[in-house]
């Protein structure tokens, strides 16, 4: 008993680890822990930096499709490994898998194979993810996850317990893809108990899918004109659709006072949000100032921006092409 009461489990929370490209095959050596991570990522979703480290997709009633993926024991010894699917909720800005194996709607859709591996150490195994979209399913988006758990076994001596997933965001359309798009609300300048200072970004999810924030905060125009950051926003934000959550960015602790002007850089995927306000840090530690309205600032990426002004050069072009072709019969006919 004393021995077993010594024993240390160590338990994995539910994350995601970064992947390999596409069409990468498995890896010979493993980080340390359980890991879990795609083999596979869609044509379409290349540029996407979400679809390198989940299942984000839009397909229609009655799809079928796969994804392959691979398990990494970075122990010393060999892991015993079950795969199964998993239910997922958005709530409170957070993507949570359930405990255990939750069911939804989307997991009746799913299933892995194999269900149960060893996995050597210090070494990869592929597995694959299977999906089978009802020919009846109604439009929406659908969370989940596939996981890979390793219990911890009998045992008298240190044992191990690992837990890791991969999120699922499935949509179902008959149409396109759903419009995806968000505010950023307001800035709030706060100081921490231990006085580390951190900026509040209130952010709104006004699409009609799930977001997974990132992002950081510039700092310009401070005391003596000082300058600070960029600093990157802590992860771990999703917003389902119409939610709103405050994304933090942890800030130095050197940062002192105000006003500054504060400049954030919001980004989900490919969809990118710019918004600035001027925020005063409270001197005293536990305490916050009065939120501040951020004003959208402009993004030559944006298509609302880029699709007129290439509307307009090409209007332009097309212009000057017809004043050229005018004057050159005008010389051509005046010759004759």
């Amino acid at each position: 008993m004393a021995r077993k009461a010594a024993a240390l489990l160590l338990a994995a929370l539910v994350l995601l680890v970064g992947t390999p490209s596409a069409g990468a095959g498995a890896a010979d050596t493993c980080p340390p822990g359980l890991g879990i991570g795609l083999l596979q990522i869609p044509r379409a979703g290349l540029a996407d930096p979400r679809a390198h480290s989940a299942v984000v997709d839009v397909v229609k009633p009655g799809a079928t499709f796969s994804r392959d993926f691979q398990v990494c024991n970075g122990y010393a010894k060999p892991l015993s490994v079950q795969l199964y699917p998993d239910s997922a909720l958005i709530s409170g800005g957070a993507f949570a898998l359930q405990p255990g194996h939750g069911t939804n709607e989307l997991t009746s859709w799913m299933s892995v194979s194999p269900t149960s591996l060893v996995v050597p150490p210090g070494k990869a195994v592929k597995a694959t993810l299977r999906f089978a979209v009802p020919i009846d399913a109604t439009a929406g988006e659908r969370y989940g996850g596939v996981i890979a758990d390793a219990p911890p076994p009998p045992s008298s001596g240190v044992v191990v317990g690992a837990r890791v997933g991969i999120r699922v965001y499935l949509e179902v359309s008959r149409g396109g893809a759903p419009k995806s798009d968000f505010n950023v609300d307001s800035l709030q300048a706060v100081r921490n108990a231990d006085g580390t200072p951190a900026v509040l970004a209130k952010v709104h999810n006004t699409g009609a899918r799930a977001l997974d924030m990132r992002g950081s905060l510039q700092l310009s125009n401070g005391p003596g004109g000082l300058s600070a950051g960029p600093f990157p926003a802590q992860l771990g934000t999703t917003l389902a659709p119409r939610d709103t959550a405050d994304v933090v960015v942890p800030l130095d602790k050197a940062i002192r006072g105000g006003p500054w002007h504060a400049v954030i850089d919001m980004k989900s995927g490919l969809l990118e949000r710019k918004a600035s306000g001027e925020i005063t840090f409270p001197d005293k530690p536990s305490s916050v100032s009065p939120p501040v309205k951020a004003k959208a600032l402009a993004l030559y990426k944006d298509r609302s921006v880029l699709v007129p002004v290439a509307a307009g050069m090409v209007s332009l072009l097309l212009l000057v092409l017809l004043v050229v072709w005018f004057l050159a019969r005008r010389r051509i006919g005046s010759r004759s």
